[in-house]
């Protein structure tokens, strides 16, 4: 009888151990705080800012585009030499124009002489450049008041006052005879050629 007893408390007792040990294995600790806390997700890097029109412009392209050259002279590029043949060859173009010049004022065709007018007033320019590179302040001062003369018939040719442009035609004349009698060599029927007073020789 006592043995009997005995096998049934072993057998209780070992059938709680087991039941205990089983409990233990299946059960999971418990999560402290809710859980473990999950990694911060690694922020996005900030998108570059976009720029107004696209790319960002280059160095030096700001305030409406590259920027402008440099002016390395005043007033543009400096003008190229006149030579002494070109000088003589506008001195026939303007013994050409002034001929032809007179004749439309003569006939009041203004508008042709407005136009021929101008014509002359750019070949003085070319005259006072000449002179100008080779620092004759003189025959610069005679050149411009040429020119300015041929201006002027221009203005009153185009504003329809024949008188006027007749006027201002017949003193630019004047300007030619002073400037030939200080620089030109012989009369105005051979080539145009300088006086030894002038110091001015072909290159």
């Amino acid at each position: 009888m006592r043995i009997l007893s005995s096998a049934v408390i072993l057998a209780v007792a070992f059938g709680v151990g087991c039941a205990n040990k089983t409990s233990t294995a299946t059960t999971k600790p418990p999560a402290q705080g809710g859980g473990a806390a999950a990694a911060p997700a690694p922020a996005a890097a900030p998108a570059p800012a976009a720029r107004a029109g696209g790319a960002a412009a280059p160095a030096g392209a700001r305030a409406g585009g590259a920027p402008a050259a440099a002016a390395g002279r005043q007033g543009g590029a400096a003008a190229a030499p006149v030579t002494v043949e070109q000088h003589a060859a506008t001195m026939k173009q303007i013994a050409a124009s002034n001929a032809s010049l007179g004749k439309l004022i003569k006939s009041n065709d203004l508008m042709g002489a407005a136009t021929e007018a101008q014509n002359l007033a750019t070949l003085f320019a070319t005259v006072e450049r000449f002179y100008t590179q080779r620092n004759k302040p003189d025959a610069v001062k005679i050149a411009q008041t040429a020119r300015t003369g041929a201006s002027d018939v221009a203005a009153a040719a185009k504003a329809g006052d024949q008188m006027k442009a007749q006027t201002a035609a017949g003193a630019v004349a004047p300007t030619c005879k002073t400037c030939h009698t200080m620089y030109r060599e012989g009369g105005g029927t051979e080539p145009y050629r300088f006086n030894a007073a002038s110091g001015i020789t072909p290159p």
